[in-house]
């Protein structure tokens, strides 16, 4: 059984924007070497991981064009990697979201994801009474139309420029229900603030999924005492790239190591993300 990261942060330093050292995420973000990255993979038997390339003018200063550039660096490696997507609906014309979501999904990626909290957009804005973005409907339905999940960041960010208040998940509960076929991943269980609210929605949308990126593994069961009830349409990911995450050798070791059964397991970090993600070389 071979695993997967379904969340990582690993930029390349050949596909970053020309001006990403001058950001304000307030972090030192150290590209990694691509050989490295192999070599660990190999290591811990990740079949492949999913690097979110995801666009966030406000902190990294990248744009919609970023998952082109990566899917383009990595297509000597397809079969290891699975390049997440997205666009800022808040920072593009109706005319400008469209094209994007089409060139991203002709290049190959495996879904989008939307960050509320460095875009400064609530999940919902779409309907009349959060403000009736257009944009970040067109987001949802094209995702929903084309079988794409939907990542979206639920609980807090400690760099600059981030705007906490985006973070509740509960915003997600409107988009499962005003979009019944989209699978809707929710990125990091709402830690720390929201976690018992990310877990209920769990429960009981079937539509969402949760994700436990970034929660440190030795304290997973701490955060989520009961994970192993919503296993089944649970997903593993690291967070690799983000403060703390040490290395995705040693973060997988880690859950693996867990008091928790096999099956459970084997269905976040193997089962449930070749589900939902696939690889480029499934893609091209």
């Amino acid at each position: 059984m071979g695993y997967v990261d379904a969340h990582t942060h690993v930029w390349f330093k050949e596909t970053l924007p020309e001006d990403f050292s001058n950001n304000n995420s307030g972090y030192d973000y150290n590209p990694p070497d691509i050989k490295e990255i192999l070599r660990e993979m190999d290591e811990v038997n990740l079949d492949y991981i999913v690097i979110i390339a995801y666009p966030s003018r406000e902190i990294w200063r990248t744009k919609e064009d970023f998952p082109l550039r990566v899917i383009e660096y990595l297509k000597p490696y397809s079969e290891r990697f699975s390049v997440i997507g997205g666009i800022e609906p808040n920072k593009l014309s109706l005319q400008e979201a469209k094209m994007w979501l089409e060139r991203q999904y002709e290049a190959g990626v495996s879904g989008f994801k939307l960050h509320p909290v460095h875009s400064h957009v609530k999940p919902n804005a779409y309907r009349e009474e959060e403000g009736e973005l257009k944009q970040l409907e067109i987001f949802y339905q094209f995702a929903q139309d084309h079988e794409l999940p939907v990542i979206i960041h639920t609980g807090t960010s400690v760099f600059l420029k981030a705007r906490n208040k985006y973070a509740d998940p509960i915003y997600l509960d409107d988009i499962a229900v005003d979009f019944p076929n989209l699978k809707i991943i929710m990125a990091h269980m709402g830690r720390p603030n929201y976690v018992s609210t990310a877990f209920q929605l769990v429960r009981i949308r079937k539509n969402i999924y949760g994700e436990i990126s970034s929660i440190p593994p030795k304290r997973l069961l701490e955060y989520i005492p009961r994970l192993e009830e919503i296993s089944y349409k649970t997903i593993y990911g690291s967070d690799y790239g983000g403060p703390g995450i040490k290395s995705i050798s040693e973060n997988l070791r880690n859950f693996l190591s867990l008091n928790i059964s096999n099956k459970a397991k084997e269905e976040m970090a193997s089962k449930n993300p070749k589900f939902i993600y696939k690889p480029l070389s499934d893609l091209f």
